[in-house]
């Protein structure tokens, strides 16, 4: 677990130098869609220009591969346990699996659980035993409104997840 932390924090840093980089508010509750697109795009062009490879989703979550695993994709109603931790851009942790759940691991019934679209999305293509870090721009998460108080309209959020087992559901 400790691995996709460490490197989130890595990625963390270059969102914190964007926010205090740039001209924008102070404040993310009257954050507007064009200063999170503007962040956002600012975020991954300093990530790939130091050496990381971003990829997007289809619906256009971000991700970066720290550990491909080897095991299956996550089908609906498997039971999947994960280890997480979700940041906001400015460096803001708004949740985390450690010292949560049983060994620091969530588990759930994937497509039965409500789960933002953008993490919805980015399990998906993880295999079993990866480790991603997922950059899902709000209109994945939690749009113009926000998760008040901690997470603000037009929020990025940047979450590692570790896919640590599937159990196949029940035929």
């Amino acid at each position: 677990m400790n691995s996709v932390f460490s490197k989130l924090s890595i990625i963390l840093v270059f969102g914190l130098l964007i926010a205090m980089g740039s001209c924008m508010k102070d404040s993310t509750s009257d954050r507007t869609e064009a200063e999170e697109l503007i962040e956002l795009n600012e975020l991954i062009l300093k990530l790939e220009m130091r050496g990381y490879d971003v990829d997007t989703t289809d619906s256009g979550v971000y991700y970066i591969i720290h550990e491909q695993g080897s095991g299956p994709n996550p089908a609906p109603y498997d039971t999947v346990s994960i280890g997480y931790e979700g940041y906001l851009t400015n460096g803001v942790l708004f949740d985390t699996s450690v010292d949560k759940y049983d060994n620091d691991q969530w588990k759930f019934v994937y497509m039965q659980q409500v789960l933002i679209k953008g993490l919805n999305d980015g399990l998906a293509i993880m295999k079993e035993g990866s480790e991603y870090e997922f950059i899902i721009p709000s209109k994945l998460a939690y749009g113009d409104f926000g998760a008040p108080p901690t997470i603000g309209p037009f929020q990025t959020l940047i979450v590692g997840v570790k896919l640590f087992d599937i159990k196949p559901a029940m035929d």
